[in-house]
């Protein structure tokens, strides 16, 4: 038995939060199998606050062996990790079950998630929340299809967005040309941002293309700033935020990989083979971020 994934779960339960990086819990440079049938007994028994907290440790754990991580992505692959989080972890409805769905997903691949269908389903109709929406609408878990139907016809669903994108991923055509179309009629940035953010989350082939093609765009959207004038960030690092959620194994799709034109090139090449994206025009200058002085922007 792991005395450091029991000491974590001790640590837990006296209301200490996980701290990164984890000890103790690995084993020939792997998550310690030993520590995990620890963490994943705790995971289904414990209070909210402590499996909220082993889920963090449980993410901690696969992200950290992960192959891809030294070149700047953040996935979870670790398939009984994946299996602790969508069994035990799902089992309660509770701070640790809403860590649990944002981890899975957020981080991991959707084909990883896609044979949990029923679990996913079963989730969402014995507590529907937006991460639950968001979960099914990531897996493409058809099975929640008719259940989607129902819960939305009810006053406490019927408004709620996640609602809506989820009802777009699993096949609503109106539902995913509403969202579409805001995205389409966006006439400045940040607007294009938003809407960029619920096409990620339904995640459906025509949205993934949409989104892909906005990698040319040149807007950019206002952000806190020290110095005088105006800061600025470049939408396109928006638009691989939307394309890395969905697909979080490809480090080029990452915003912190950008550091010349070379590497959104990379990202374009990306978007052309796997989503068949065609860009025609120059792309914009290279920018992530920059500040536009006082006189320029009075000048415009």
């Amino acid at each position: 038995m792991s005395q450091a994934a029991l000491d974590y779960i001790a640590a837990f339960k006296q209301g200490e939060d996980f701290q990164a990086p984890a000890k103790g819990v690995y084993a020939a440079g792997q998550p310690d199998p030993e520590a995990l049938s620890v963490l994943g007994k705790a995971l289904g028994e414990e209070d909210g606050n402590t499996r909220e907290n082993i889920v963090y440790l449980l993410v901690e754990m696969g992200i950290s062996t992960d192959p891809l991580t030294p070149r700047g992505a953040e996935v979870l692959r670790y398939p009984r990790i994946i299996e602790i989080l969508v069994g035990p972890g799902l089992a309660k409805p509770d701070l640790g079950r809403e860590a649990a769905m944002e981890a899975l997903r957020k981080l991991c691949t959707r084909a990883d998630l896609a044979r949990f269908d029923e679990e996913f389903t079963n989730a969402l109709a014995l507590e529907p929340t937006g991460e639950a929406f968001m979960l099914v609408a990531k897996a493409k878990a058809m099975r929640s299809v008719e259940l989607i139907e129902r819960l939305i016809k009810l006053p406490q669903w019927e408004d709620l967005e996640a609602a809506h994108i989820a009802r777009g991923a699993l096949g609503d055509k109106e539902e995913e040309k509403k969202f579409l179309d805001a995205a389409a009629e966006a006439n400045d940035g940040q607007t294009l941002a938003v809407a960029l953010g619920a096409l990620a989350l339904m995640g459906t082939e025509l949205s993934l293309r949409f989104i892909g093609e906005q990698l040319r765009s040149p807007w950019l959207i206002d952000i806190p700033g020290h110095m005088p004038g105006r800061s600025v960030q470049s939408v396109r690092l928006n638009v691989l935020d939307a394309l890395m959620y969905n697909f979080p194994e490809y480090p080029e799709l990452y915003r912190n990989n950008i550091h010349s034109d070379e590497d959104y090139r990379a990202a374009e090449r990306f978007c052309v083979e796997n989503l068949g994206v065609v860009y025609r025009g120059a792309p914009p200058p290279f920018l992530k971020f920059g500040n536009i002085p006082p006189e320029d922007e009075a000048a415009a």
